[in-house]
């Protein structure tokens, strides 16, 4: 049976990013498979890889609150997470995780399953990345790789504050209409609802840890980060403490914008396009939390279309296609995408 290392972390989103990135990067060079669980403290408000914090945050409001405003390496949407909320992080060799993201999303989930199961709440696996109990969200998970190995991330609400989420999030009408309906009561739910009665963190971590260990069936061994993780950890953290990865790494274009937005099954997309001329393409933004890999693959699609004619649109996103794997959004979504917003 396989053995992974055990660690719990607590401390600042700087400091837990940072490792989710340095974690990845020690088990591709051959240290032993990492399950983490982490804790958020102070509260921060985390948006996904590929979107833009003025699209996403209320940023006065999260610092009226003395919050944290983080990015993460991995694609999804806007969360919260707080002490209140357990986060849980495995990084691995792919074959122990179904080869693929989304493969390693359902393997994730199904800890999370069993985690609730043990405390009597039924819940099940929503593609392409959620638990729900009830039809309301539980659980969010995402995923991200680097060569053969893949770190699964995902979350177990514990507690939460919906009237927090509404107040520190923009919420785009699209978003409200689809994920969120009139209430946040009516999308999400969390363990201490569902029992009718608070339950300590401990108690979550301790049947967590059972239950990861049987859905990815290894040997769980509590350890601590090697030196060489340590040190990286530092490093990285100025990284993820920096305002250029958390403004300003997917920023709005600025001037006259042609701006669309659209729920697809793999996500929601914010389409921002520029234009020199009746023609001409100047600079196109796209943003949301869509899950696609590589995950830096979306910049090559801008880049691609940046000074690129209109009618050379089709041939660009399904050359670059190709080389991409974009769970839940196909080359035809993009491409009808951009003709509906330069029709406007």
């Amino acid at each position: 049976m396989t053995t992974f290392r055990f660690i719990v972390e607590r401390g600042p989103q700087d400091l837990i990013l940072a490792g989710e990135e340095a974690l990845l990067e020690s088990v591709s060079n051959g240290v032993p498979p990492i399950l983490r669980f982490v804790i958020f403290d102070p509260t921060a408000v985390l948006i996904g890889y590929h979107q833009a914090v003025e699209q996403e945050v209320n940023i006065d409001e999260v610092k009226k609150r003395g919050w944290d405003i983080g990015r993460r390496p991995t694609g999804g949407g806007a969360i919260i997470m707080g002490k209140e909320q357990l986060g849980w992080e495995i990084y691995a060799e792919a074959s122990h995780l179904g080869y693929t993201p989304e493969e390693a999303i359902k393997r994730g989930a199904e800890g999370v399953i069993k985690t609730l199961e043990k405390l009597g709440i039924k819940a099940n696996f929503r593609p392409k990345n959620d638990v729900e109990v009830n039809g309301r969200k539980i659980s969010g998970i995402g995923a991200f790789s680097q060569g053969k190995y893949i770190a699964v991330t995902g979350t177990i609400l514990v507690d939460f504050d919906a009237e927090s989420m509404v107040s520190v999030l923009r919420l785009t009408s699209e978003k409200l209409r689809d994920k969120l309906a009139k209430d946040f009561r009516d999308r999400l739910t969390w363990v201490n609802r569902e029992l009718g009665n608070n339950v300590e963190m401990s108690q979550i971590i301790s049947l967590a840890k059972q239950s990861f260990e049987e859905s990815l069936n290894v040997k769980l061994e509590d350890s601590t980060y090697t030196e060489d993780e340590k040190s990286l950890i530092s490093e990285l953290r100025m990284k993820y403490s920096s305002l250029d990865w958390i403004y300003n790494l997917r920023k709005s274009l600025e001037g006259d914008i042609k701006y669309i937005e659209k729920k697809f099954q793999g996500g929601l997309i914010k389409l921002q396009v520029k234009m020199a001329g009746d023609k001409m393409i100047e600079a196109v933004l796209i943003t949301g939390d869509f899950f696609v890999e590589p995950r830096r693959a979306i910049y090559d699609l801008e880049a691609r279309l940046k000074w690129s004619r209109v009618e050379d649109i089709e041939r660009e996103i399904k050359d670059w296609y190709k080389g991409v794997k974009m769970i839940g959004i196909t080359a035809d979504d993009l491409i009808n995408l951009f003709k509906e917003v330069l029709s406007k």
